[in-house]
């Protein structure tokens, strides 16, 4: 479930001095409080949507949207020196801005790794590969190097998920028959993404 909608955190107060009440016909002073509006997602505010401006007579007590004063209140209002957006109601879109940062980042990463490791592969190396139809995904595991090849045992079982690879990979599910294949094409298969992810322990 996504928890969103909007809500309001106090900006500024302040106060209107020499305004007569239209409730109270007094001539008196006006206390204000200046509330921002923002949208929020989990609670995290993304974005602004306005500003809210509640005044109260000092006299009577009754509240105001300013919208609902007469004009000369409300130009002596908009003569005050009001704040801003605060950077806070933004914060979704920095949180936004980190998360792509870090997935772009360990993509970086993961691709650098790939690339050390089909270049000098070691026994353990778990490579994802494409399974025997479209759509599904294995594993080969490296059991032998030597100087210019390397020998393979391949997983019995294959997933409909590269997300699923994981679980396939326990020792069990490893035929005991191996496959030979030159360092040459052991890169090969990487460069047409028939091998598309290498763990290392």
């Amino acid at each position: 479930m996504i928890f969103y909608g909007t809500n309001a955190s106090r900006l500024k107060d302040g106060r209107l001095s020499n305004v007569t009440c239209p409730n109270c016909d007094n001539q008196t002073h006006m206390t204000y409080s200046v509330f921002g509006k923002y949208a929020y997602i989990y609670w995290i505010p993304f974005f602004p949507i306005g500003k809210e401006n509640i005044l109260e007579c000092d006299s009577c007590k009754k509240t105001f949207k300013l919208k609902e004063l007469p004009q000369q209140i409300q130009n002596k209002f908009e003569l005050e020196k009001h704040t801003g957006v605060p950077i806070k109601h933004f914060a979704g879109f920095g949180v936004i801005a980190i998360i792509i940062a870090f997935v772009m980042y360990s993509s970086s990463q993961n691709k650098a790794n790939n690339l050390k490791y089909i270049n000098a592969p070691e026994i353990g190396d778990v490579y994802s590969i494409d399974g025997s139809e479209k759509g599904y995904y294995s594993t080969m595991r490296v059991k032998e190097v030597t100087s210019d090849s390397i020998y393979l045992i391949v997983n019995d079982y294959e997933v409909d998920k590269k997300s699923g690879i994981n679980d396939i990979d326990v020792d069990k599910n490893y035929t005991n028959e191996e496959y030979h294949i030159s360092k040459a094409g052991i890169i090969e298969l990487y460069n047409n993404e028939t091998i598309f992810e290498i763990d290392r322990d």
